[in-house]
């Protein structure tokens, strides 16, 4: 009895791994995750972007530092689910692609968010915008980033022929 159940485990082991059953999983796993992790992104960030568009106006910042720790520990998440993809041939690009957007990411927000927490309606419009030079490109480079990674994912789907 066990050394049926044993052939017929093996047997199935063997026929999912010929029919490229195993790799087709693989290839959906790595757009699926990409497609999440690309998609928050671009959303937690443009939040952070929005609310800080409205404390410029109101001069509350205290919203920030909640949205910005979101944000970081996305970030943190996203790479190590992108770190745990494997890397083949047909997603190196991508990969290389994501990993380069979420570092950079991770840099503006670990060095440059912070700093628009500590504002008040007393801190000096020369602060202030020394500050937003920092971030002025930030927002439509994501956004520019994260088409170009999407038309990557639609070109790597195609070619697979993977579920969108």
């Amino acid at each position: 009895m066990r050394n049926g159940l044993l052939l017929l485990c093996l047997a199935a082991t063997l026929l999912t791994a010929s029919c490229g059953f195993q790799k087709k999983l693989q290839l959906q796993d790595t757009y699926t995750k990409i497609t999440v992790v690309n998609d928050s992104l671009d959303k937690l960030t443009t939040q952070w972007h929005n609310l800080r568009d409205q404390a410029s106006v109101s001069k509350n910042y205290s919203a920030l530092a909640p949205a910005r720790i979101a944000l970081g520990s996305f970030i943190s998440r996203g790479r190590a689910s992108i770190a745990n993809i494997v890397v083949t041939a047909d997603n190196e690009a991508i990969m290389n692609e994501e990993d380069q957007l979420l570092l950079n990411q991770s840099a503006l927000v670990a060095e440059v968010y912070p700093n628009f927490e500590q504002f008040n309606e007393y801190t000096p419009k020369e602060t202030m915008d020394k500050n937003i030079t920092l971030i002025v490109n930030d927002l439509m480079n994501v956004k520019t980033k994260v088409a170009s990674i999407k038309k990557m994912l639609e070109k790597f789907a195609a070619k697979n022929n993977l579920k969108k």
